[in-house]
């Protein structure tokens, strides 16, 4: 299982320089943000207090899974837990402590209907991101 503590931490520049542009993050032809109910849905997930989660932005690359859902960043979180094997402290620290963190972007899982679908970008521009694929 990862451990937040040996994650390492890229400097500012290094991150920005690694996900979507802000025109990016904002084009919703390109991407979907996570809205109020979609957060209150992860801080549920990472048994969080109410509002943890809200002063943060979360994107997702827009997704349409096979079901016919459009996948958010909550199916992210769930696929960490799922498939990653991921704690939810883990997936906690990552979202609200002080490093700056790229991944390569992995298969995400519908929480509707289960099916593994692409391997889909997520930012959050304040901390973390998996790179677009190549």
């Amino acid at each position: 299982m990862a451990d937040y503590d040996r994650v390492v931490s890229l400097s500012r520049e290094e991150f920005e320089r690694s996900g979507p542009s802000v025109a990016e993050l904002r084009d919703v032809s390109k991407s979907t943000k996570s809205d109020d109910v979609d957060i209150a849905r992860m801080e549920r997930l990472l048994d969080l207090r109410e509002g943890m989660l809200a002063e943060d932005e979360y994107y997702l690359q827009r997704v349409e899974c096979e079901c016919g859902r459009r996948l958010t960043m909550y199916d992210f979180v769930f696929t960490g837990l799922v498939d990653a094997g991921h704690s939810r402290s883990l997936i906690v620290h990552t979202f609200l402590g002080n490093k700056l963190v790229v991944n390569d972007a992995r298969p995400i899982r519908c929480s509707a209907c289960a099916r593994k679908g692409p391997r889909p970008w997520y930012r959050m521009p304040q901390s973390y991101g998996c790179r677009p694929p190549a």
